[in-house]
């Protein structure tokens, strides 16, 4: 492919991603209660100068911006959403062509307006996150016996805005979820998934989901080493500080 093929299908895949993105979102609820939980963290005189700071600006863009377009704030797509759809194609097709695909799995890719997420140009219904979480999903069934739905306990190591925790409910999963993560992550989960799930009728509530924070034996004392248990972390667990990780090995040792 030479140089000029490649500038004109990066120019089609940005106009194609303009055009897909340009989409009305739903108004969100729990707006207040999420800006009161961030700022009881910034209450933490523990807190680092550094996630002060991704506090105060996510209260700031809150309360200054759009908070129907949440996952469009500069701090969410430098984090959690980033619109990075390079490896999407492969993904998709790695998942498509998989016997692990079904069209439960394909049902749960199609994403939700919360937050006003990005489309993915390569699958319009889904967007460049949730493609790979799907992904992460197809390659856990590929090389475990693990029957997600009837796991007993999961345990997330760092939760983003609760993607994963919405793709495995959506895929039917209701027993013992617990999300570790920072408290201002918590929140922010906590707003995503209230304004997806409890403002819609017939729908279960979160009851099976737990939140967790601060040192490890916060999580070892409230997860059961049950047989049927899943501990799983898509690079948060590298990221976060050795000593954390240290803390975390014997909670991990009892999963495997």
């Amino acid at each position: 492919m030479n140089l000029i093929t490649r500038k004109l299908n990066s120019l089609k895949r940005r106009l194609i991603s303009k055009s897909i993105n340009n989409y009305e979102s739903p108004k969100l609820d729990f707006v207040d209660n999420l800006i009161e939980e961030i700022n009881f963290t910034l209450s933490n005189s523990k807190i680092s100068e550094a996630w002060r700071n991704y506090c105060n600006e996510i209260i700031s863009c809150f309360r200054n911006g759009d908070p129907s377009e949440f996952l469009r704030f500069p701090k969410m797509t430098g984090t959690v959403h980033p619109n990075q759809f390079g490896l999407s194609f492969q993904y998709l097709n790695y998942i498509f062509s998989s016997d692990k695909f079904t069209a439960a799995i394909q049902n749960a890719l199609t994403e939700s307006p919360v937050g006003k997420p990005f489309l993915d140009t390569s699958y319009p219904l889904s967007s460049p996150l949730l493609i790979q979480h799907g992904y992460h999903l197809i390659r856990l069934l590929e090389y475990t016996n693990i029957d997600v739905l009837h796991l007993q306990e999961i345990v997330e190591f760092g939760g983003g805005y609760g993607s994963f925790f919405r793709l495995l409910k959506n895929l039917g999963y209701t027993n013992k979820y617990f999300i570790y993560d920072l408290p201002v992550m918590c929140a922010i989960q906590k707003f995503y998934l209230k304004n997806v799930f409890l403002p819609c009728p017939n729908t279960e509530t979160l009851s099976n989901l737990k939140w967790l924070s601060g040192a490890a034996s916060n999580v070892s004392d409230n997860v059961i080493n049950l047989d049927e248990s899943l501990f799983m972390a898509t690079w948060s667990l590298s990221e976060c500080p050795y000593d954390l990780r240290q803390e975390f090995e014997p909670i991990i040792y009892l999963k495997i």
